[in-house]
């Protein structure tokens, strides 16, 4: 008698603790990345870098707000054709 006893405090315990350990999954999700609101200094290095950061950004999205600009001018190449956007 003593040892179904034994038997079935056992598994409950295992039952409780095995109830117990189940997934809190939103507690590893990671933040979200940084939103960027200007554009950086190394892509006003060249038009080139310029025009390839344009074309990485998305174009549908109208919800974010506007980049701000360096207060650099982009440097031109007289040598390069121009690219278009």
């Amino acid at each position: 008698m003593k040892s179904r006893k034994t038997a079935a405090l056992v598994t409950g315990a295992a039952l409780v603790l095995a109830a117990c350990g189940g997934g809190d999954d939103d507690a590893h999700t990671p933040p979200p990345p940084p939103v960027a609101t200007a554009v950086p200094d190394s892509a006003v290095a060249s038009s080139t870098a310029l025009v390839g950061y344009l074309k990485g950004q998305q174009a549908d999205d109208e919800t974010s707000e506007a980049l701000t600009l360096p207060s650099v001018d982009v440097s031109a190449s007289e040598t390069e054709e121009p690219q278009a956007l």
